[in-house]
């Protein structure tokens, strides 16, 4: 199997702060970007939202968008993104059985 036919998991995001989320997909060798292409990816604020969801097989270097909660509260807007509930999660960044 050459480099170019490898897969990589995307990582349990959800709940992570921005710079942890970078840390954690650069580790997995993916590509976090903002969710909405207009927007600059915020510096801080917790991860909401994950596309692809954690677990699933992508080339590497793929980008995994990310909806982010600046906590700035009064919200909505923003691009909804279909991920998981946030759970408990094993090393491969895939949730856990309940």
């Amino acid at each position: 199997m050459s480099d170019q036919d490898e897969k990589v998991l995307v990582p349990a995001l959800v709940g992570l702060q921005v710079g942890d989320a970078h840390e954690l997909a650069f580790e997995a060798r993916v590509v976090v970007v903002a969710a909405d292409p207009d927007e600059p990816l915020p510096a801080t604020g917790t991860v909401i939202a994950q596309a692809p969801g954690a677990g699933t097989r992508v080339a590497p270097a793929h980008p995994v968008a990310i909806a982010v909660e600046s906590g700035g509260g009064g919200g909505g807007g923003g691009r909804r993104l279909t991920t998981p509930e946030p759970g408990p999660r094993d090393p491969s960044g895939s949730k856990t059985p309940a």
